[in-house]
Parts: C-alpha cells; structure tokens; sequence
C-alpha cells in the first residue's frame, strides 16, 4: 500500500494499526509510561513515537524516549509539576526525572509554504496524530507505539520499510529535502547507523539539493557532525557524504583532502588514513571523547598532508609551517561555517599540535613534564590512543604515557599547592592609615 502522500492533505488518510510482540515491556523506559498514561487519564491522546519506536522494532536499545500527545504545550505543564517548556520554532515539554528527560510534543501539523523559498523556519501549528505522523522526516521515524494496548499505529508505511531496511522520505522528497537541508544529514546517519540503504528518490533529492545545507543554521550542522561521529557508523557517514557530494559544502576541508590523488610512491589512498581513524572511533569508547578530540580525529589528517606535500589552496607553503598553524587556518572557515566556538577551536589546535608531538618519542624516552602537566594532554592522549587503535603503532609508548599522566607530576615551584594545613583562605590585606593633612591638629 503507497502511503507517501502530501502532508498537508493527510487528514483522512486511514492507520494501519498493528498488533506487535516484537516490543519487549521490559525495554521501554518506566518513566516513558508513567507520562503517557498520567496523559491519558486526563483525555488526551499519547504514544510513543519516532526513534525510540523505531530501535524498539529493530530490537535494539533506545537512547531516549519521545511522547507526542494531543495536550498542548500550557496543558502539559499543568499535569505534571517537573515539566519544563523549551524552544521557539518548535515548542517542547521537556519532564524531567531524576537521571532523565522525558521529551514530550503537542501533535503538530505541516507548515503550508507558500512561494519558492520551502525553508521551515516556524513549526508550531498544532494538527492531529495523522498530521503529526506525515510532517516526520522519514517512513521509519512516522510510527508511533501505543504501550498500553500494544500495537503500531502506522499512517506513512513504517513497517514495511523496516522490514524492508529502506530509508524513504515521508512525502515528495524534492519538497521535504528543501523544507529542511538537516535531513541530507540526517539521511545519512541513519543509513550508515542502521545499515539501511536509502530509497533511489530519496538519494536522488539529497544529491541536487546538497547546497542547501549552506542554509541551515551553523549550531543544527555542527550538532549533526558531532552526532555522525559518536554514532558508531563515523566512518561509513564520513563515506557517504563524500559519495553524495554534501562533504564538500559542509566541510571542504576535509573533501579537498579526500580528492588528492595519490602521488608517486604513495602506497595508498590518502584518505585511507583518516577511514581508519574513524573506524576506531566506532571501535572506542566514543561516547566519553570529548568533541575537540572527536574534531580532530578528522582534522589530523589533512594537517600531516598539508605538511608533507603543501596545499596552494590554503595558502600555506607546507613542511615550513607548524601542524598548530595549519590546524588554526583549516579551522578559521570551520568556526564560521558550523558556529564552533572558540575554546573548542583553541583545543583541537592544541591537540593536533600535540600528535606531532608525541609521535617523535619512542619507547623509553619520557614526555617532557611541561606537556604532560597541560590540560589538554588528557585529550591529545585520547586521540594518540585512538591513532594506536588505527594503525597499531605505538601501543608500548601509549602505555608509558598512561602510567605518566596517572603518575600525576608535581606542580612547578613557583605555583605551590597548598599543604594539608592550609584552609584555602586568603590573606587579610592590612589597609593603609590615610595621611595626615598637613597643618591640622588633632581634635581640631
């Protein structure tokens, strides 16, 4: 059955509703059903809905727990005193537990554009469950679970399209992809992190307008990069948007890179190096790295290449600058591009920096304890661990570098930590007698 229908005329479009034991109660989270069932008993409708009923349906283990419902945003904070509304385009009730954050929507419909400029830049109209079900992004993310009477209730075509491990836009996918560029992002995570492949019209509207990505706000890009990079798919994301052309627009750093053609000699592709770093990014504890170390991981390798063979379209001369020199002028573009903030380009530099570093001792030879007393050697630490992982060099230096940093080096003399005694307090500054004015008598 073709359920891609037009969002905005999706109001008598009947649910497939299905039965379902593939859901295991014991992985839906109690404090999920605790708000969907304290919404119900007050009359509203409530699911479960999107990605959580997505994983729970591939029987794999949901990050977060999302709610929509027919209560409005003023109505949800009625019923439950722990309830914090957020966002200006798209208004949310965030309830808050102990450990957790229970996101819960008002059902929404699609926003009616009108003119050539499809941008969403408001996303507040309310609508109903079919509404709210066809103006989701993909087939797969539309369904929503009802956990009390346990069944799927499917208006867009879910089911079969997870049966089918396809990855399809909801809609006309030309439309969708231009009301919000994110989604060629978004597409891609999904594919890489579910293993799915993405349905010919959906790649297809991706493809020709990839541009568009330039016209989403910096701090939704740099969200989704980071969210590629601790998907555990970094890698086949990375590999994706070099296929489908979105690389170059989102970071043609790092694509001007990828499009060197090997040299004389070379054993092999230059991106080569920077797929496996990222393979052992999804190998590693990605989830506890830092975003600069995670920043760097993809940065380090076109600052090496720059160094070994120069590249004109830098404006750099090559093997005479610095590896924290060059990171500093990748990243200039970057911080504009992607809104990253300052301290974190400051770090990568650092880290980077670093890499070259640690690469000229050997095993024996210790770490001067200057670098291993600066604060961002735990980091540059974690990204050498993660090169080690990649090529599986270095790993008895890495050990001695851990023993070192656990070791924890006295501070310098002329910063002194205070001893066991001390209190911490500051010294009482004695204050100064003010003086006497000439030619004026005491009591005078």
């Amino acid at each position: 059955m073709d359920r891609q229908t037009d969002p905005l005329a999706a109001e008598d479009v009947a649910a497939a509703v299905i039965p379902t034991r593939n859901i295991v109660a014991g992985r839906i989270d109690a404090d999920a059903m605790k708000v969907v069932r304290r919404l119900r008993r007050f009359g509203h409708s409530a699911y479960l809905v999107g990605g959580c009923v997505r994983d729970l349906m591939l029987r794999r283990r949901p990050k977060d727990f999302d709610v929509a419902t027919s209560a409005r945003p003023n109505e949800i904070r009625k019923l439950f005193r722990n309830c914090r509304l957020i966002g200006r385009r798209f208004r949310l009730a965030h309830i808050i537990f102990r450990d957790k954050v229970i996101e819960t929507a008002t059902f929404r419909a699609a926003v009616d554009n009108h003119g050539d400029d499809l941008l969403i830049r408001s996303d507040n109209v309310f609508g109903s469950e079919q509404q709210d079900a066809y103006r989701r992004d993909f087939t797969i993310n539309g369904l929503f679970y009802d956990p009390v009477e346990r069944h799927i209730i499917d208006y867009v075509g879910g089911m079969e399209d997870l049966a089918r491990r396809i990855l399809r836009f909801i809609g006309e996918p030309e439309v969708r992809v231009q009301e919000d560029p994110v989604r060629i992002l978004r597409a891609i995570r999904f594919a890489a992190r579910l293993g799915f492949s993405i349905e010919p019209a959906t790649y297809r509207a991706m493809q020709r307008y990839r541009q568009d990505v330039s016209r989403c706000a910096p701090p939704r890009l740099l969200e989704e990069v980071i969210r590629m990079l601790r998907s555990g798919a970094a890698q086949q994301c990375f590999q994706l948007m070099w296929e489908c052309g979105v690389l170059p627009v989102l970071l043609p750093e790092v694509a001007r890179f990828l499009a060197r053609s090997p040299e004389r000699g070379e054993e092999r592709e230059p991106g080569a190096g920077l797929f496996a770093y990222l393979r052992a990014l999804d190998a590693g504890e990605r989830e506890l790295l830092s975003n600069p170390v995670l920043l760097a991981a993809v940065l380090l390798h076109p600052v090496a290449d720059i160094m070994e063979h120069g590249c004109r379209p830098y404006g750099l001369s090559g093997r005479e600058s610095a590896p924290g020199e060059i990171a500093r002028l990748l990243l200039r573009g970057i911080i504009q591009r992607l809104s990253l903030p300052r301290w974190q380009a400051e770090r990568i530099q650092q880290v980077i920096a670093t890499q070259f570093r640690l690469r000229k001792l050997r095993p024996g030879m210790r770490a001067p304890r200057v670098l291993l007393r600066r604060n961002y050697f735990p980091e540059a630490l974690d990204l050498f661990s993660c090169g080690v992982r990649a090529t599986s060099h270095g790993r008895r230096l890495l050990r001695q570098l851990q023993r070192a940093t656990r070791q924890k080096p006295p501070a310098p003399a002329a910063v002194p930590e205070p001893g066991p005694t001390s209190t911490g307090a500051k010294t009482r500054r004695r204050r100064r007698r003010p003086r006497r004015r000439p030619g004026k008598q005491a009591g005078g």
